[in-house]
């Protein structure tokens, strides 16, 4: 059974930046650098892709046996999880993104650098205490 997740919003927020993806969890005020790998598997699950449909599509971009990028894809996965960037969902679809050949590129196991350096500031901001109707309403306690 393919399993699909979903980013965690609103606790999550991410924007690109050149070719790799900085990701901020609004929950424990640290935020992530993807690499490029990453960045494409985020796209990838974010669009309803199955770990296996992204590994699957990915390995033919760096034209790679899918096996190792499963198996890399799936240990990254559950370590998004246990940050708390992405959740299970149900069900998903096979919007595949469109991907070129990878051009020479080589394959990287997907990973991110974490940084805690602006936790604090992060988690003074008031937009924690706003609901999910925007601000001014006040969030639930």
């Amino acid at each position: 059974m393919e399993k699909y997740y979903e980013i965690n919003v609103p606790a999550v927020i991410s924007e690109p930046m050149d070719e790799e993806l900085v990701v901020i969890n609004l929950d424990n005020g640290c935020y992530y650098n993807l690499n490029k790998t990453a960045t494409r598997l985020w796209n990838q699950l974010e669009q309803g892709c199955s770990v296996n449909q992204a590994a699957r599509h990915i390995s033919r971009f760096y034209g790679s046996e899918e096996a190792p990028v499963l198996v890399d894809f799936t240990s990254f996965v559950e370590r998004l999880i246990e940050e708390g960037l992405i959740r299970i969902r149900e069900g998903g679809s096979t919007n595949e993104l469109p991907l070129k050949e990878g051009h020479g590129e080589t394959y990287q196991k997907p990973g991110f650098q974490k940084y805690a350096d602006m936790q604090e500031m992060l988690l003074l901001d008031p937009i924690h205490e706003v609901s999910e109707a925007g601000w001014p309403h006040k969030g639930k306690k």
